[in-house]
């Protein structure tokens, strides 16, 4: 092969991942796999924070960004800048909410932080993607908060039982790195004790822990053992809501 044959094949593989990515088709998947998350988040969010004029902050646009967009006076979204497609995911509606342009893969430069200040921020399925060390994350969000502010982060468990499963049939339980790195995979996710430390590390506090599977529902034996495994050990669950408070 020469340079001309490894550089077409580096496209063919980018291209593919990006197809099955970012595709139409992938964003009626994405959608539909996480409305019930969605629609978890905005009740729990709501009703622990009834206040309307709350100056809200949503990391990534989403569905969920609209409904909240709904309920509260203001909403911003921060991510990535608008000229990217965001992992095929992008709302066309979502265009009208102010957005911040910022790459939390960046964090660690200080001196690129925006300043403006939230009483709340919504950080849903989104560390769990990061490629760099998520206490720059964390501490940027940090430093975003009004007093007493709060974020609200919910992730994958780690520790789940269904990759206990995988791991005890042989499979890795953890995708492989995508080749697209405008969509990226799970780079890393943590347990309760991770996202606990990493907390305490970057000045919060937890006020709030609890292990979820936002999907699950029994339909044959298997699902029907998974569930009553997870509601005896709820840290067999597969996902797990935090809640930061700015010290």
């Amino acid at each position: 092969m020469n340079k001309r044959d490894y550089k077409n094949l580096i496209y063919k593989w980018i291209e593919k991942e990006k197809d099955r990515t970012c595709s139409s088709e992938s964003q009626k998947r994405y959608v539909q796999g996480h409305s019930k998350r969605f629609e978890h988040l905005f009740n729990f969010i709501t009703t622990r924070y009834k206040n309307k004029d709350l100056k809200i902050l949503d990391i990534g646009k989403s569905s969920l960004t609209l409904k909240l967009n709904e309920y509260y006076h203001s909403i911003t979204s921060l991510g990535f800048s608008d000229d990217i497609d965001q992992g095929g995911h992008k709302i066309d509606v979502l265009e009208a909410i102010p957005h911040i342009s910022f790459d939390l893969n960046q964090s660690k430069n200080v001196e690129k932080w925006p300043i403006e200040k939230f009483d709340l921020i919504i950080f849903s399925e989104v560390i769990e993607h990061l490629s760099k060390a998520p206490e720059f994350a964390l501490l940027f969000l940090h430093s975003l908060l009004n007093d007493n502010g709060h974020v609200i982060c919910t992730t994958p468990n780690a520790a789940a039982i269904f990759r206990r499963f995988k791991l005890l049939q042989g499979y890795n339980p953890y995708a492989r790195i995508r080749f697209y790195n405008e969509n990226p995979g799970h780079y890393r996710e943590y347990t309760k004790k991770e996202l606990t430390q990493m907390g305490n590390e970057c000045g919060f506090e937890i006020v709030y822990h609890n292990f979820i599977s936002f999907n699950s529902q029994i339909t044959n034996i298997k699902s029907a053992i998974v569930e009553f495994v997870t509601n005896l050990i709820p840290s067999f669950k597969w996902s797990q809501i935090i809640i930061y408070k700015k010290k």
